[in-house]
Parts: structure tokens; sequence; C-alpha cells
């Protein structure tokens, strides 16, 4: 498949995805200049995710007697509602539990990202994915290498290392679209 092809559907939107970027970009140096707070806040929303979803499945239980255990519903809605409540509570024991869920998510995310840039011809932004990829993948070891030490401020950093790499990536892109798309 030809390169110019290939970013056809690109070069359509290129213009916006390039702006995709720079927001993605502008929220990763927001989450730079505050990382301990970047990480606290994202443990503090899944929180209240995890609450909000077990006051749901709370709820589900008595509303769907006769449809399996009441008591095992609600307990695991309860449970669902504690959990929530602890990473509000203690947002640096979230922040701890994120990081791991964050090692696993840059890492995969990372080898996921490889592979597709590897069936893309590097003029036509494979090289900029592949550079997120393999930012992607560093972030996960890092994090691995440094988890129980880790905490709100790792995520913080990391997740904003993570938007910078994928705001320039999606920039990147853009460009490419534009460029070649004009020739």
């Amino acid at each position: 498949m030809e390169t110019q092809e290939l970013l056809r559907p690109v070069a359509k939107v290129a213009g916006k995805v390039k702006t995709l970027g720079i927001v993605v970009l502008l929220l990763g140096i927001v989450a730079l200049l505050a990382p301990n707070f970047t990480g606290m806040s994202i443990s503090v929303l899944v929180g209240f995710i995890l609450l909000l979803s077990g006051i749901g499945r709370t709820l589900f239980a008595w509303l769907s007697l006769g449809w399996g255990s009441t008591l095992l519903k609600a307990f695991m809605g309860i449970i669902t509602c504690l959990a929530g409540g602890y990473m509000i509570f203690n947002p640096d024991q979230g922040a701890r539990a994120l990081a791991i869920v964050l090692t696993f998510y840059l890492f995969v995310d990372g080898i996921g990202a490889m592979v597709f840039a590897a069936r893309l011809p590097p003029v036509a932004g494979g090289a900029w994915m592949m550079v997120g990829a393999l930012a992607s993948v560093l972030a996960g070891i890092f994090m691995w290498m440094q988890w129980p030490a880790s905490g709100d401020l790792a995520v913080g950093l990391l997740i904003g290392i993570k938007l910078c790499i994928d705001g320039i990536e999606l920039i990147g892109i853009g460009k490419t679209a534009e460029e070649l798309a004009g020739s």
C-alpha cells in the first residue's frame, strides 16, 4: 500500500489531529507541573467512580430480587463502595495500587503500538508511533523498577510524560499527513 494512500484518511482530518495533539501535550505539561496533585487526583477520581459504581451495584441487588442471590449482589456492591471510599480517603495507597495498573498499561500499550507502528512505513507516521511506543514501554519498565517507592508522584509524572509523548506523536502524524497529502 502506498504511503499517500495509507495517510488519506488522516490527511482529511490532519488539522484536527494536530489540534488534538496540542491539547494532549498541554494536558501532559499540566500533569508534569503538578505531579503529586495529578497522581492524587487520579486516585480520588477512581475512588469516586468505584463508590458510585458500588452504590449502583447495591441498588441493583435490591431492584433485581429473584434474579440470583440478593445478599451476594449487595455484598459485591458494598465491597466496591468500600474500595472506592478507601481510595478517596487514602489516595496515597490508592496511587500505589494505580501504579501497578499503570505499569501494566504502559507496557502493554507500548507493545501494542510497536506492533501497529511496525506495519506502517516510517514516512507515514510509523516512526512517530514507534518513538511513542518505545517511550511507553520504557516508562512501564521504569515504573516497574520503582514501584514500591512510587505513588502519586510517579503516577502523576508518568501520566504527564505519556500525555506529552502522545501529544507530540499526534502532532507529528498530523504534520506528516498534511505534507504527504499536499505533494
